[in-house]
């Protein structure tokens, strides 16, 4: 009786779950040992809609008031933008789910990753800082963000 009691309470908190909970592996960071160079643009730039059938992310840094180191975001495993304080960058991916990894000196494990379910056709808005890590914000509020900050992109250094 007990068993079957168990298994009910198990099965009805399973059920309760998102799905993606069960689906999700482990998210991983982009590959170790890269090395990367902000590249700052000068003059505003216009977040650009995203191409048919893809997703804009669009990731704002900003608000730690602590000296600017550079912080990374990795998509499904690769790096897609690489900041300091006070910087914006965006990028597209295929609609669907992405695992988000944020590595910046000092931030809370607990704020590292974050599961995004992008549609096509759609912008989304994500804000870092490294004391409190990663999370979408309103994408009124990121507009707002964006036109305070300057535009950067990066590249990967040459190994030496």
């Amino acid at each position: 009786m007990r068993i079957g009691m168990l298994l009910s309470v198990v099965t009805a908190a399973s059920l309760s779950l998102p799905a993606a909970a069960f689906a999700q592996g482990p998210v991983d960071c982009g590959p170790k040992g890269q090395k990367h160079e902000v590249i700052k643009h000068k003059g505003a730039q216009v977040l650009p809609r995203p191409a048919a059938g893809r997703s804009v992310i669009v990731l704002v840094v900003g608000g730690s008031f602590s000296k600017s180191y550079q912080q990374k975001l990795a998509v499904n495993g690769q790096w897609r933008a690489v900041m300091n304080e006070s910087q914006y960058t965006f990028f597209e991916v295929e609609p669907g789910v992405q695992k988000l990894c944020w590595a910046a000196r000092g931030g809370k494990s607990d704020d590292k990753f974050l599961l995004l379910t992008t549609k096509a056709d759609e912008m989304y808005f994500i804000r870092g800082t490294v004391t409190r890590g990663i999370s979408e914000i309103d994408p009124a509020e990121g507009q707002k963000l964006v036109q305070k900050m300057t535009y950067v992109t990066f590249e990967e250094k040459d190994a030496k």
